[in-house]
């Protein structure tokens, strides 16, 4: 016969089974619900149809003309007025007097290489001069197009050509990634793609359809989140921990920015991207996309520090797998609040970095600091900021007790002995 201590014996981990305990089957639980609201959000609100725009938009917007690509062949000089800039020649455009008493201009002879006209050469007023542009001999530029009333075509010089250095740019950057992160980095970049492709095939042309610009960023996040999380961190407990901590804190940020939104008045007009939506896309909500832009804006940060402080719980079990998980919590918020507050400057810092021309002519408007900073423009800066760590200061402690509590469960194996 064997007798068994009663109740006693070490408690170890047995990684060959899934240990259910309490917390883990709530965590479990509320993923799945998650998941399934995501696929039925997603299914719900796939975009279908074309965006509608104002008649208007392709013959007033600049970002709806037609560009053709070309190279600069020669430069000259001539009229400022000629009637020949824009028009395309085979080979060299018809000679004009530049009238007594006025100053020649600097123009452009460009190849076009591609389009209707391809083949054929336009004259271009040379953007140097004004200090727009660098442009030299050799230089691959893009040519806005515009169609004239007798069907011809008259081009201008609208950008460089840049698509050569900056796809060496990209390969050189995620090279690195799969060489420092290995396996994790290529994974990285697979998911980095997925959530691109999210936003670009569901998050993009449903909000240009007129779709909830709130309920579709939370959905496009969302699914983000489930589609990456596990493939470039793993199927286990941390990414599980870490996914629960996000989803909840991103709920909690949606919340807290909505309410900055509505109780300081910001209407989002000031910027003139958003100006041009209230022109040209009359059925987007402009104050729901600015909410949509909070939500996605916080994102990133959000899964940084939740997947750091589920992974620190992890290492810390690992190292001491007989710490109490309110031991794992403490140590782990001694780490998580280094990294919260590296974090929230590093979130102000982005975003001023990407408001830094506004910042500059802000500075030297003569202007109060008080008005500065509660225009409507920089105040939207501030409260995204503002929203963003306090979602941040919530995922914290959510994601580190989450993980102390389902990361950590462990079996008890009792001990025998032979009678």
């Amino acid at each position: 016969m064997h007798s068994h201590s009663h109740d006693t014996g070490p408690w170890i981990s047995d990684p060959r089974k899934i240990v259910w305990t309490a917390p883990r089957v709530i965590l479990a639980s509320f993923l799945f619900l998650g998941a399934v609201a995501t696929v039925i959000a997603v299914t719900l609100q796939w975009p279908h149809g074309k965006a509608v725009t104002s008649d208007n938009f392709h013959q007033t917007s600049n970002l709806a003309q037609q560009v053709a690509e070309g190279t600069v062949a020669l430069e000259t000089s001539g009229s400022c007025s000629s009637a020949q800039i824009g028009r395309t020649f085979t080979s060299a455009p018809a000679t004009e007097q530049v009238p007594a008493g006025t100053r020649a201009c600097d123009q452009l002879i460009v190849d076009i290489t591609d389009g209707p006209d391809e083949g054929t050469r336009t004259l271009l007023a040379s953007p140097n001069a004004d200090g727009d542009a660098d442009v030299n001999i050799g230089d691959k530029v893009l040519l806005s197009t515009t169609t004239n009333q007798d069907g011809t075509r008259s081009y201008a010089f609208q950008d460089f050509q840049r698509g050569t250095p900056l796809w060496i740019w990209l390969a050189v950057t995620l090279l690195a990634i799969c060489v420092v992160g290995a396996w994790r980095g290529v994974r990285a970049i697979v998911g980095l793609a997925i959530t691109l492709g999210v936003i670009a095939v569901f998050l993009l042309p449903a909000l240009a359809r007129g779709g909830n610009p709130v309920t579709l960023a939370i959905t496009a996040c969302a699914a983000v989140l489930y589609l990456v999380l596990f493939l470039v961190h793993g199927m286990n407990w941390k990414t599980a921990s870490s996914l629960g901590g996000t989803l909840v804190a991103m709920m909690l940020g949606t919340g807290l920015a909505a309410l900055a939104i509505d109780t300081s008045e910001l209407r989002g007009l000031a910027d003139e991207n958003n100006f041009q939506i209230l022109l040209y896309l009359p059925g987007v909500q402009v104050t729901g996309l600015l909410l949509a832009g909070f939500i996605i804006g916080t994102l990133g940060v959000l899964n940084d520090v939740t997947v750091a402080q589920a992974s620190t719980i992890s290492e810390l079990q690992a190292a001491d797998p007989d710490a109490s998980r309110w031991k794992l919590f403490t140590t782990a918020m001694r780490v998580g609040r280094d990294h919260l507050a590296s974090t929230v400057y590093t979130l102000v810092l982005s975003y001023a970095g990407a408001a830094l021309p506004l910042l500059v002519l802000l500075s030297v408007s003569g202007r109060s600091l008080n008005h500065i900073l509660t225009s409507d423009i920089m105040a939207t800066e501030i409260l995204r900021s503002a929203t963003g760590s306090l979602a941040l200061v919530a995922a914290v402690p959510l994601t580190t007790a989450i993980a102390a509590v389902t990361t950590t469960a462990k079996t008890r194996v009792r001990a025998g002995t032979a009678g």
